[in-house]
């Protein structure tokens, strides 16, 4: 998730395109303030003159300043070339390289969906890794699927008619198990206690965050804290729900969870 400060309607587009297919642009600046404080972005980006101060940023999460001297320095790059490349695409590809450098590497959240992978014995197909990438990245945020109903542009009966048409469980079943993923990660570290994960996670409370686990997972969030229960929510998940059939049930849903991108 790349949570973006920006006002300039022509910046916007370039951001859109430079972030990568599977990932959430964060774009509302009466969003982003939840989705740094709450959620598990890899980088925020920030203009000249954009909204939302900074105030009580998390260190975490790297900063990269599109300011005008940026822009206007790879402007002239452009310009010096024999052909010059059309203006947002060139500007696209030197963002999205910039977004990757000050975004220092991998996430936590490639990690998992590496690891499912593996537990799957396959590759996750790109609407699957979309859809679980937002969920993971921002879970308070996807607590339901209003939500992703409302980000695909369908109804939530479409939602689910879509999956059932193809195969799949209920996206609702995908959404708790991802979250629960995000409860682990969360808890991974021992100073964090249960109900301060419920709150961040967007739990009604540390009970229901206990009793959505032990009847989804059959896990306590005691066991999730270690590396023996994250592999056991791993594969508890991948052999029931990511099956090979399954997996390709979810071809053919990238107009739901896919973003077009240069």
């Amino acid at each position: 998730m790349i949570v973006a400060y920006v006002s300039d309607p022509y910046l916007l587009t370039v951001v859109r395109k430079a972030a990568h297919p599977e990932e959430d642009v964060v774009l509302d600046p009466r969003l982003a303030p939840a989705a740094i404080e709450w959620g598990f972005p890899r980088l925020v980006i920030q203009t000249d003159g954009s909204d939302g101060p900074l105030v009580g940023f998390r260190s975490d999460v790297p900063i990269m300043r599109l300011d005008r001297a940026l822009l206007a320095r790879w402007e002239r790059d452009r310009r010096e070339i024999d052909v010059p490349p059309r203006r947002i695409d060139y500007l696209t590809r030197r963002l999205s390289t910039s977004i990757d450098k000050q975004a220092q590497g991998g996430t936590w959240v490639d990690k998992c969906l590496a690891d499912l992978s593996k537990a799957a014995g396959a590759q996750l197909p790109l609407p699957l890794r979309a859809f679980g990438r937002r969920i993971l990245e921002f879970p308070s945020h996807y607590s339901d699927l209003y939500v992703m109903a409302d980000v695909c542009e369908v109804s939530r009966g479409a939602l689910k008619a879509r999956f059932r048409r193809r195969g799949l469980e209920s996206p609702y079943t995908y959404l708790r198990w991802f979250r629960m993923m995000a409860v682990a990660y969360t808890l991974s570290d021992r100073t964090v206690t249960v109900a301060s994960a419920a709150h961040r996670l967007g739990f009604t409370s540390d009970g229901n965050l206990c009793r959505t686990m032990g009847s989804l997972t059959g896990l306590t969030p005691t066991e999730v804290r270690t590396v023996r229960g994250w592999n056991r929510l791993l594969i508890g998940f991948s052999w029931t729900y990511l099956t090979q059939p399954q997996l390709q049930g979810w071809d053919g849903l990238e107009e739901l969870f896919g973003r077009e991108v240069a």
